[in-house]
């Protein structure tokens, strides 16, 4: 187990409420609004609400609030959730035209779980257990399908249809929706998306190949051409292609009548002509809908991606392998994610992937145990909850432990993840030793990230093989005299602290603290 014990996870639906999420949130004027209050505590609970936006209605029964909302604003709005133990109030500002994804975004995609084996009765009872397990009572959101759902192009816009796992597509997201949950898509501007090979989808679902949202021969245009080949991952294979023949309008429009919420578009050579194209559209249609990008941002074309995106990633998938984790993440250098960091902050996240924690994809039918120690869980975690990363769960929702429910639902921790102020962690200091006179060697990375009520979240990570000690002068954080600090993971008041102090990680872990002035 973890050197640092994991706060306990109180149960979601016991005791006192209390209210959680975003102290912000943003939608766009007239279209559909959807907010589920986020709150743990015993049913029955009655919501209510002071100050909505006009056109907003909160059900005072579900405390989901709906509507659309006619003009762009700002309202702060008094949210109150009441059971037999007594009431809960929280401010929650609504931002109309602000933009979307004002913190990054929560929730669950299906890949890492279920490959292409994903299902809509495998998404349905991820909804449900998002629910049943308390994330959704503590802020995730988004029940995304990533690939392996498409079938042939059909229907009233000659688009994308569902390949037979997916039986009825409206039904399911209608079934995320009534939970006050969002229901994501993964698609591709190529002629042919990742996932599946056209002999395995004959041969485990007797499907068509998959398509994405082109067709045809590939186009020519020099965009295309000069993103060939992968400045990650090497040349892209020849059958996977931008096609002459688009298709994203059909392609949305039919998306729209399901009413998708979020897009996960993914494609080497990320190029800023089918993002604009795509990000275009997604903008324009009658849904507010979160557009992601993958798997090969560049930094050049980084003004693009923000104006049409809200999520961009140009790293490898995540896998449950330490090795894995300290070269895709922590090796800044080699993957540029300390650059990205000038650019991101609210509706502009750099996504470091899906969580590679919790039950992973082991064959049709079942998942197997998170390969990484409990230890570099917690360290993985961090990482992202503190970069800040998108925390999309990819995992098996029914069959979580004690252990991955104090990893997902600390309160704390995501509190720090969806801070509305959303500026990025800093490497702050890094202390590397190689080993020498009998001496192990040493590998210590401290991140630091300033919150918006003035306190300093602090992020300890050690990547040597020997429990260790890191200093934190707290000069280097903007921080004198005493400081109140906190041990985030354990829900513990370590006391005042003067100037500086030594924090010690076990190995491949990591700790994170709340450091204020006293």
């Amino acid at each position: 187990m973890n050197a640092f014990p994991l706060a306990r996870v109180s149960p979601w639906n016991e005791g006192a409420p209390v209210i959680n999420g975003p102290s912000v949130t943003g939608a766009s004027a007239n279209k559909p609004f959807l907010y589920a209050v986020p709150v743990t505590g015993e049913r029955p609970l009655v919501f209510g609400a002071e100050g909505l936006p006009p056109g907003l209605r909160l059900d005072a029964h579900t405390g989901h609030i709906t509507g659309q909302v006619p003009c762009e604003g700002e309202w702060r709005v008094l949210l109150k959730a009441t059971n037999r133990h007594g009431t809960a109030e929280r401010e929650l500002e609504i931002a109309i035209g602000r933009g979307l994804a004002l913190t990054p975004p929560m929730g669950w995609n299906s890949w890492n779980a279920w490959r292409r084996w994903v299902d809509a009765d495998k998404v349905r009872q991820a909804a449900d257990a998002l629910v049943s397990q308390g994330l959704a009572a503590r802020g995730y959101t988004y029940v995304n399908v990533d690939s392996c759902w498409q079938g042939v192009r059909g229907g009233l816009w000659n688009a994308i249809q569902p390949n037979r796992k997916f039986p009825d597509m409206k039904a399911l997201a209608d079934h995320i929706h009534r939970l006050g949950l969002k229901f994501g898509l993964y698609s591709t501007p190529w002629t042919k998306p990742w996932g599946c090979s056209d002999a395995e989808a004959k041969a485990d679902w007797d499907g068509p190949p998959l398509i994405g949202c082109s067709s045809g021969e590939p186009d020519p245009d020099p965009a295309y051409r000069s993103m060939r080949n992968s400045l990650v991952f090497g040349f892209v294979p020849a059958d996977r292609y931008v096609g002459l023949e688009k298709h994203e309008a059909a392609d949305v429009a039919q998306w729209v009548q399901w009413e998708f919420d979020f897009l996960k578009y993914d494609w080497l050579g990320t190029d800023p002509v089918s993002t604009e194209r795509m990000g275009r559209l997604l903008k324009e249609c009658p849904r507010d809908v979160i557009f992601s990008i993958c798997t090969d941002a560049r930094l050049v074309h980084v003004e693009t991606y923000k104006r049409w995106c809200h999520m961009f990633r140009g790293i490898h998938d995540t896998a449950d392998r330490w090795d894995w984790l300290v070269r895709n993440h922590f090796f800044a250098e080699e993957v540029q994610n300390e650059n990205w960091r000038p650019h991101i902050g609210p509706s502009h996240w750099y996504d470091l992937d899906m969580l590679a924690l919790g039950p992973q994809f082991k064959d049709q039918g079942t998942t197997q145990p998170c390969r990484l120690t409990p230890a570099e869980q917690v360290a993985h975690m961090t990482f992202w909850a503190l970069y800040p990363s998108p925390l999309l769960l990819s995992c098996n929702l029914a069959e979580l432990s004690d252990f991955e429910l104090r990893l997902f639902a600390n309160e704390e921790v995501l509190a720090i993840n969806q801070d509305r102020l959303g500026r990025p962690a800093q490497r702050t200091l890094e202390l590397l030793q190689t080993p020498r006179h009998g001496r192990p060697p040493r590998h210590m990375l401290l991140h630091s990230r300033e919150l918006s009520d003035g306190a300093v979240a602090v992020g300890i990570f050690n990547l040597g093989e020997q429990t260790d000690e890191m200093p934190l002068d707290f000069s280097l954080l903007q921080l004198a005299g005493a400081v109140r600090a906190r041990d985030v993971w354990a829900k513990m008041d370590l006391g005042l602290v003067s100037n500086g102090w030594r924090c010690v990680a076990p190995p491949h872990g990591a700790r994170l603290l709340n450091l204020t002035k006293a």
